[in-house]
């Protein structure tokens, strides 16, 4: 059992308009683990947590993700608990 941390950053500044979904490699999280993901943003001062089961992701190479403002919006697995919207 042991915790995976992927950190991912939103940076529009660098992708295309229509490249809307951001993926999180999964294909090292077991099904006893817990994937705990953090998103931040490289122009706005936010920052959100995400945890998800290994027995949801464990089969998986990847889920991924949308942003919409600060809207986060999950494909592939839903999360377990959710950390608060903080300032970073």
């Amino acid at each position: 059992m042991a915790e995976v941390t992927v950190n991912r950053t939103i940076r529009p500044s660098s992708r295309r308009a229509n490249s809307k979904s951001y993926k999180v490699d999964t294909s090292s999280v077991g099904p006893a683990d817990t994937l705990v993901v953090n998103i931040d943003h490289e122009n706005k001062p936010f920052r959100r947590t995400f945890w998800f089961s290994g027995r949801d992701v464990a089969r998986k190479k990847s889920i991924s993700f949308s942003v919409n403002e600060i809207n986060v919006s999950w494909s592939g697995a839903r999360p377990t608990r959710l950390g608060p919207v903080t300032q970073s």
